[in-house]
């Protein structure tokens, strides 16, 4: 009698079936860089630009001070990276009306022309790799996706919160009329950039 695969045992405990998905998770975390890297590519851009791109359409316009602390680089590097941006035309500056020592720095029309060209090869890879499944199979993943995603962060919230004295976490200290948990990526829902980029 053949043996089981792996992804059809039987499943324990709920513990051992979350172990099963954190490993796939995973494995789509690390597959979805190099997916980016590709699109980026295609597109004529590092990964590290398509993210700064993406940062600067979610602001409209910001300092390269800013910019950088989105992209947890070095304002130098930031400043490099919108240097080489700005020549190809994608990204524009002018002075700060508040700062004349500083700049704002703004998508082109080139700049949001290329995000839609980003958008558009990630969709079409996407279309590719659902292609045969039923449309309900696909808006039941990603719903799942979507509550997974909300019920993580707040999973995870513990693990960003301090830490007191005993080592103990603060998180779940604060009472229910406190300000709600910071979102940990810091982003706009990608769906609602997909959205808009349409």
């Amino acid at each position: 009698m053949p043996q089981a695969t792996e992804s059809s045992r039987a499943v324990e405990s709920p513990r051992e079936a979350a172990v099963d998905l954190l490993t796939q998770l995973i494995s789509l975390s690390r597959r979805s860089r190099s997916f980016s890297t590709a699109v980026a590519h295609q597109c004529g851009l590092q990964p590290s630009q398509v993210n700064l791109l993406f940062s600067l359409y979610r602001a409209s316009e910001c300092r390269v001070a800013a910019l950088a602390e989105q992209q947890l680089v070095d304002p130098s590097v930031a400043s490099r990276q919108i240097a080489g941006l700005e020549k190809e035309g994608l990204l524009s500056r002018r002075p700060d009306p508040e700062d004349g020592r500083a700049s704002l720095v703004s998508l082109t029309d080139a700049g949001l022309a290329r995000l839609k060209q980003v958008r558009e090869l990630h969709m079409g890879a996407m279309a590719q790799a659902v292609a045969g499944w039923p449309a309900e199979r696909i808006h039941h993943l990603a719903q799942d996706l979507e509550e997974l995603i909300g019920n993580a962060e707040h999973a995870y919230q513990s693990l960003a919160a301090p830490v007191d004295d005993a080592g103990t976490s603060r998180a779940g200290a604060s009472s229910s009329g406190d300000q709600p948990a910071k979102d940990l990526s810091g982003d706009q829902p990608a769906h609602e950039l997909m959205k808009e980029l349409s």
